[in-house]
Order: C-alpha cells, then sequence, then structure tokens
C-alpha cells in the first residue's frame, strides 16, 4: 500500500492489535484495585473509633488512669476480659469484669449504648472486693 494513498481503515482498524489487550487489562486492573478498595473501606469501617472494641478500650484507658482506682487496687491493674466479646453486641455493653491489683481486686461494670454513632455510658464503676467500695468513673470518661 502507498502511503502517499493514505490508510482508509478506521482507528479500530488500525489498532486492535495493541488497544484490545492493553484495554482488556487495564479494565481487569481497575476492577480489582476498585474492589480492593471497597474491602479496606469496609474493614476500617467496621474498626472505626464508633465500634465497641474502641469503646471498650477507652474505657479500660479511664480506668488505668484514675488515681483513686489505681491507689485503692495497686498498680499495676490487670484486666481480666476473658467473657468480653466485642462484635456479640457493636450497639451495647453491658459487662462485669474482674479486675486484679496488687493490693486488692475488684470488678468494673460498665453499661452504655450508641446512640446517633457515639457511645454514651450510662454506668462505669469499680467495686473493690474486700471493702464494696464503688469508685464512680461514669463522669471522667471522654465523651
Amino acid at each position: 500500500m502507498n502511503t502517499l494513498e493514505g490508510d482508509h481503515r478506521n482507528w479500530w482498524q488500525r489498532n486492535w492489535k495493541w488497544a484490545l489487550p492493553t484495554g482488556g487489562c487495564l479494565t481487569i486492573i481497575i476492577i480489582f484495585v476498585a474492589m480492593v478498595a471497597y474491602g479496606v473501606y469496609k474493614v476500617t469501617d467496621k474498626f472505626s473509633n464508633n465500634s465497641s472494641i474502641f469503646a471498650f478500650a477507652k474505657v479500660i484507658k479511664t480506668v488505668q488512669e484514675n488515681e483513686e482506682v489505681g491507689e485503692v487496687l495497686g498498680k499495676p491493674i490487670e484486666i481480666r476480659a476473658e467473657g468480653y466479646d466485642p462484635m456479640g453486641s457493636p450497639e451495647e455493653m453491658n459487662l462485669e469484669i474482674d479486675l486484679d491489683g496488687t493490693a486488692a481486686d475488684g470488678t468494673l461494670k460498665v453499661i452504655a449504648r450508641k446512640i446517633d454513632e457515639q457511645w454514651v455510658y450510662e454506668l462505669i464503676t469499680v467495686t473493690v472486693d474486700d471493702s464494696q467500695q464503688v469508685i464512680d468513673l461514669t463522669d471522667q470518661i471522654e465523651q
């Protein structure tokens, strides 16, 4: 074919040999990346700050940092949360957890509910086993 006469085939007829594999592979890669991104989004959303595991961690941090609890139970304070399942009820916590301190043992009681994507702590107390002293931490937690 003479180059002066020109190639009268359309773009697809001239370029299909490289366009089909490149476009097909690119489409597959884009779909794969989109699926991975969606999966990461769903996992991140599941374990966001609104999940009960982070709410539970906030309660434990409050207990560990409280001076009165530290003085009465003695530090370090070990938490025995064998019965806590953060995925059991993502909308509420109603827990009683054993605490072991170096001076005394106690029980942590937590009642909280998730309202409008925010955790509302109704009750957070530590009861000392020996003296039955109750330390109320409800107002000390960050909302």
